[in-house]
């Protein structure tokens, strides 16, 4: 099975299934994706957004003072977690005026639910597109490094190599409700990527889990050197949202918004909490 990974030829047969075919969809959701016209009044644009992408990428107006902190910031954070070249090259696009494309995911154990690889993957073929149609865009990946639910993010099921789920869970623990951001692993983590590779077998991947995962880290920087790692070659720029530099320049614009849902509480006659 490995060795057919390792060619790039997987045993396995794979086909495109429309959303409407997959359990636990819902209609609001396929509504939105046919474009049905009892939805067009909840939302502003299609979802195809080659359709609105460059009237949308001419409206941005962001201050370039705050545009070079948060460049400045991307660049300290993701050279920490041992950036590639195309990574910074991004984040230099960024800094000099392209728009963001930007995805994120709770930061779970060894890249948490497989659908993170899919979320990164789609942010840097969009942010492709976008750049192609010319509106330079560059994907981001958004670290929920804030949350607090660890019981959801400190486990991962893994598939061996007889197709059975093995789920592997750290024993790590935090503080009460801490953000998992803060969550430090110690010794235990090893044998935990062993396991993981016993399963996976020996490649670049389990080396990246061995460089990533290790006494030290936090659930935040072990997922954020993974990732950087994993998309090393499309340059997909990560973003701890729980960095206080960051969220010291993002105080004005929630002060904003909480503002604004103020008034509109007001004027529905809803008391504000």
């Amino acid at each position: 099975m490995y060795e057919h990974a390792l060619s790039g030829v997987l045993p396995v047969k794979s086909q495109c299934l429309p959303f409407r075919q997959i359990p636990h969809t819902t209609p609001l959701f396929t509504d939105f994706l046919s474009w049905s016209p009892p939805i067009r009044p909840f939302y502003s644009r299609p979802p195809n957004f080659a359709e609105w992408l460059k009237d949308e990428t001419s409206a941005v107006r962001y201050d370039s003072a705050r545009r070079q902190r948060v460049a400045e910031i991307l660049e300290r954070q993701n050279k920490s977690w041992g950036a590639s070249p195309k990574t910074l090259e991004n984040i230099a696009r960024l800094r000099g005026g392209a728009s963001a494309l930007v995805t994120g995911q709770q930061v779970g154990l060894f890249g948490g639910p497989f659908f993170s690889l899919f979320k990164a993957l789609t942010t840097i073929k969009l942010a492709n597109e976008a750049t192609s149609a010319g509106c330079d865009n560059v994907p981001v990946f958004w670290l929920a490094t804030t949350d607090h639910d660890l019981a959801e993010i400190s486990h991962v099921s893994v598939l061996g190599a007889d197709g059975s789920l093995h789920k592997l869970t750290a024993s790590t623990q935090g503080g009460e409700d801490a953000p998992v951001g803060t969550v430090t692993f110690g010794p235990e983590v090893a044998s935990l990527v062993e396991a993981a590779a016993g399963l996976l077998g020996d490649s670049e991947v389990t080396s990246f889990l061995r460089e990533s995962y290790r006494p030290g880290e936090n659930f935040g920087s072990a997922f954020a050197r993974l990732f950087s790692r994993l998309f090393a070659e499309w340059g997909v720029v990560l973003l701890d949202a729980s960095d206080a530099e960051l969220q010291q320049i993002a105080q004005p614009i929630w002060m904003k918004l909480s503002s604004l849902a103020e008034r509109n509480w007001k004027r529905q006659g809803i008391t504000s909490r």
